[in-house]
């Protein structure tokens, strides 16, 4: 906790022989303040001097996070990112290949070395996928109507409609129970 005391020296104008109570003293310092400083925002002593003035980005505590792809993954196209403000690249490990992902990393990490920046990385790894299958007449959709029941079957092959579907989950059945 740092307390910082400044001297305050103010003058007020008040007739002779009488004094300021406590509410109008905090009242004629408020606005003398005011004056000196701008208006006092919504929020705990945010001024618009305070807003205007330049940040300090070393005791930011708020990231940003920039996803890499094919548009944004050359030196250049990363220094300008960082540039912007990007603190964390993120790797979407959904598409390419590793050795594409290791080649932007090693790009990623010569931009930083470039801008004498410090940025972190994030890895998107891929999760399990469970897809339906392919409806049956060459249907693109099929509705799908609250409180009706739809079988799940693991058979990709089959086509479905709204009464059953496949789903490409082998171990479907031994993976759940009953009513969940």
């Amino acid at each position: 906790l740092v307390i910082l005391l400044l001297p305050v020296s103010f003058a007020f104008s008040c007739p002779q022989n009488k004094s300021l109570d406590r509410y109008q003293f905090h009242y004629q310092l408020h606005y003398k303040m005011q004056a000196q400083t701008g208006p006092e925002l919504r929020g705990r002593g945010i001024t618009l001097s305070k807003i205007v003035q330049p940040t300090d980005e070393s005791n930011r505590h708020t990231k940003i996070v920039c996803t890499l792809g094919p548009a944004c993954w050359e030196v250049p196209q990363l220094e300008k990112l960082i540039d912007a403000g990007m603190t964390v690249a993120r790797f979407n490990f959904s598409h390419g290949d590793h050795e594409g992902h290791k080649a932007c990393l090693d790009r990623l990490r010569q931009a930083a070395a470039n801008k004498s920046a410090h940025i972190g990385v994030m890895l998107d790894t891929k999760g399990p996928e469970i897809r339906s299958g392919f409806f049956a007449n060459d249907a693109k959709k099929i509705d799908l109507v609250k409180n009706e029941t739809i079988i799940l079957t693991t058979d990709y092959a089959f086509k479905g409609d709204k009464t059953k579907l496949a789903c490409s989950y082998p171990a479907l059945a031994t993976s759940v129970t009953p009513g969940q």
